[in-house]
């Protein structure tokens, strides 16, 4: 299945000791209510892997010559767009330790603009130093994902018993590297730059899980649709929304609740409840359940998405990423930020329908299952149940990576033994 998993963008590696600091960061500004008793804080997870980069030939990438490389590039100049909006002496990376700053890209960027089809490789060749990703630990996996397409009402109905919610008022974002900054704090500084949260009062503790944001919805409904539709959009981060009429909108990331994501359809497997695994499988399950039981299997999963309803103006490009940028069919991949920055160039070798898949994308999302290290990468297919189910094939185990870095942009992490990299 492909888990994105754009829809879990928040904490994914928070330690015990930066939590409560963070927790207890004060807003008083926003206080207007006593302050109940926050619920418990999710499980943090293991230290993060280590990692080092050692440059190599582009003759030593595997498929290289033979790569479909157009799409990447497409992906590349939307992310110029970006890039040039920022401070040059900014850095690229907020989280990875590699990528230098954003005048390093601005050649780069000038030059994508003038590349004629045909000429990509040249491009990527004259222009950026390629460089294997060596993993200290983590997963090496590559997943896929895909914009859904789904059928909606403005109100409830049988069958459209699901709502998709707004961002709630009282939904928090904290920039803990800010805080690391102005506190001097080493506990911090290892903490993820961000977390979400909610106000309590005057204070910011986790947000609620599934089941209890099933239980009382903090904002308004803008569609509604099949439960599985909901779990689906949020689970891919973004999607379009179909009303009766034909008309669509996409139902965009807003808000996530801070949950790491934990399949409802692996734990009905694990249950015994189901033995067909699929999205179809997971559907009839669900169908086959009263209401109250329905939502009870989905909030096995405790992460939970909330949308914006926003208006699509181009049809041919896919949501925006957390790079806050629109992302391009099989040029784009979530990836793990604090390896790797948005923006950077990686070249993928893995294995699909029983042949070899390689490919260059550029990192421009990332999600709560994808935060496992930099060797753990989503790729997104594109729009519709064609792109889904392409998507759905994609789960390689054992992938390798290489990072296009600009041969004018230093690389801090270590290197490793070249060796190693062919």
């Amino acid at each position: 299945m492909a888990h994105h998993l754009a829809a879990q963008r928040a904490w994914a590696g928070l330690r015990w000791g930066a939590a409560a600091a963070a927790v207890s960061l004060s807003v008083s500004a926003c206080a207007s209510r006593p302050s109940p008793t926050p619920p418990s804080r999710p499980t943090p997870p293991a230290a993060a892997p280590d990692f080092r980069l050692a440059p190599v030939s582009f003759s030593q990438l595997p498929g290289w010559r033979e790569a479909a490389l157009a799409p990447a590039l497409a992906a590349f100049r939307r992310q110029c767009d970006s890039f040039e909006a920022r401070t040059p002496d900014a850095s690229v990376a907020r989280e990875a330790r590699y990528g230098g700053a954003v005048r390093d890209w601005l050649p780069a960027c000038s030059a994508a603009e003038m590349v004629a089809p045909g000429g990509e490789r040249a491009f990527f060749e004259s222009h950026f130093v390629a460089n294997f990703v060596e993993s200290g630990g983590g997963q090496a996996r590559l997943t896929g994902y895909f914009e859904p397409v789904v059928n909606v009402l403005w109100s409830r109905a049988p069958g459209y018993t699901e709502p998709l919610l707004e961002r709630p008022f009282d939904a928090v974002t904290v920039d803990v590297g800010a805080f690391a900054e102005a506190y001097d704090s080493d506990v911090l500084r290892g903490a993820p730059r961000r977390l979400t949260g909610k106000l309590y009062g005057d204070r910011v503790g986790p947000y609620p899980s599934r089941a209890e944001i099933g239980a009382a919805p903090p904002s308004p409904a803008f569609a509604w649709a099949h439960p599985v539709d909901v779990y689906t959009l949020q689970i891919q981060g973004s999607g379009r929304i179909r009303f009766p009429d034909g008309s669509e909108r996409r139902a965009a990331y807003a808000f996530q609740n801070g949950y790491r994501w934990r399949s409802a359809i692996g734990r009905a497997r694990d249950l015994g409840r189901i033995t067909d695994s699929s999205w179809g499988g997971f559907r009839r399950y669900i169908d086959s359940l009263d209401e109250q039981g329905a939502r009870a299997a989905l909030a096995e999963d405790p992460s939970y998405v909330f949308f914006a309803n926003e208006a699509i103006t181009d049809p041919t490009i896919g949501p925006k990423g957390a790079a806050n940028v629109h992302l391009t069919p099989m040029g784009s991949m979530a990836v793990d930020p604090a390896f790797h920055p948005y923006g950077a160039l990686i070249f993928f070798d893995a294995q699909y329908d029983g042949g070899p898949m390689r490919g260059l994308v550029v990192a421009q999302d990332t999600g709560g299952a994808i935060r496992r290290g930099p060797l753990r990468g989503d790729l997104f297919f594109g729009t519709g149940a064609d792109a889904g189910a392409r998507a759905e094939r994609m789960n390689a185990e054992g992938v390798r990576f290489w990072t296009l870095i600009p041969r004018t942009a230093g690389t801090p992490v270590a290197l490793a033994d070249p060796a190693i990299a062919g």
